[in-house]
């Protein structure tokens, strides 16, 4: 359980990081959709705390285990916001999937965690819904295989 909550912390960690960074690296982005970023990485940081304090509760230590950067590492390897928002998209919804996937399995197991987990789905759905409504406004120049 320790290591399905620090991955998916360290998902949020990753994630939070990226949104402002984004915010502030692609001034070519429409302001709303910067905006939209700043509270996207509020609401991320708010994931990530529920998964901390989760962590806390079943004494899972978050330095345990190394876990792999290769999330922050592919959103800033970006060069346009579109690109950007693409790789977002795509890491939010596998997010949102393995979400409602840990939910379902871990019902009968861990309800407080299904729980969490389920909640941080069902909030991903929306960041998802927020980059496919931005992406037809964003310039394709600089769009990379996503």
């Amino acid at each position: 359980m320790g290591d399905r909550l620090r991955s998916a912390a360290f998902a949020e960690l990753q994630a939070r990081t990226a949104f402002l960074w984004a915010a502030e690296r692609f001034p070519e982005a429409p302001g709303p959709l910067r905006d939209a970023w700043v509270r996207l990485a509020a609401e991320e940081d708010k994931h990530l705390g529920w998964l901390l304090v989760r962590m806390d509760d079943i004494g899972a230590d978050v330095a345990e285990r190394a876990v792999s950067a290769q999330l922050w590492e592919s959103f800033v390897s970006c060069t346009s916001a579109r690109q950007f928002a693409q790789w977002m998209a795509g890491a939010e919804e596998r997010g949102q999937e393995a979400g409602e996937r840990f939910a379902r399995r871990l019902a009968g197991v861990d309800s407080i965690s299904a729980a969490l987990f389920a909640q941080i789905a069902k909030e991903e759905a929306g960041h998802v819904a927020l980059a496919k409504r931005y992406l037809p406004l964003l310039p394709e120049e600089g769009v990379g295989e996503a």
